[in-house]
């Protein structure tokens, strides 16, 4: 009476990632992260290859909060980065306080959860999204139907689960 499920939200990042890499210009990027655990370092990861797979000189500088929700410290993270020279943030955060500190700063970022665009417009280039209303959804017609079984589901941009959010204006067409 049980199942499993998450997304491959890697596979947005490392999209996201081939953004950054394409449109840094000081060639360092922050990025601001809640835990080093499996699931944080897959995603810096993914990040990070897409980033060196259009710009192999940049660097992505990661700084821990070592909390999964903290504004404050969201934002002191990314305010460090930033004045150690990145000119993009990214984050495994919750808040839009990395991006609002980006954006203060003059400087473009990368968003998490959803769209953080619409919170602080298009300083935000993209942004890796959560789906799940069509997983939600086919669960619980399975259940209303008497369909549903156990299972493991694993899905990914494919499935919808995961996607990018809509690129700001400020990203060229040669990159989207």
């Amino acid at each position: 009476n049980m199942a499993t499920y998450f997304g491959r939200i890697y596979q947005a990042r490392y999209l996201s990632g081939l953004v950054a890499g394409s449109m840094t210009e000081s060639n360092l990027i922050g990025y601001v992260a809640a835990h080093p655990i499996p699931e944080v370092i897959r995603g810096i990861n993914a990040f990070t290859l897409g980033v060196r797979a259009v710009n192999p000189d940049a660097e992505v500088r990661v700084v821990w909060t070592n909390t999964w929700y903290d504004p404050v410290k969201e934002r002191e993270a990314a305010e460090a980065v930033l004045d150690e020279g990145a000119d993009i943030i990214a984050q495994h955060q919750d808040t839009t306080e990395p991006q609002k500190a980006a954006k203060e700063r003059g400087k473009l970022s990368i968003g998490y959860d959803s769209d953080m665009g619409q919170f602080v417009g298009d300083t935000v280039l993209t942004s890796p999204i959560w789906n799940w209303g069509e997983y939600y959804t086919a669960t619980v017609e399975d259940v209303l139907d008497g369909s549903w079984e156990t299972h493991e589901f694993w899905g990914g941009m494919a499935d919808g689960v995961v996607a990018l959010a809509p690129f700001s204006p400020q990203v060229p067409d040669d990159v989207k």
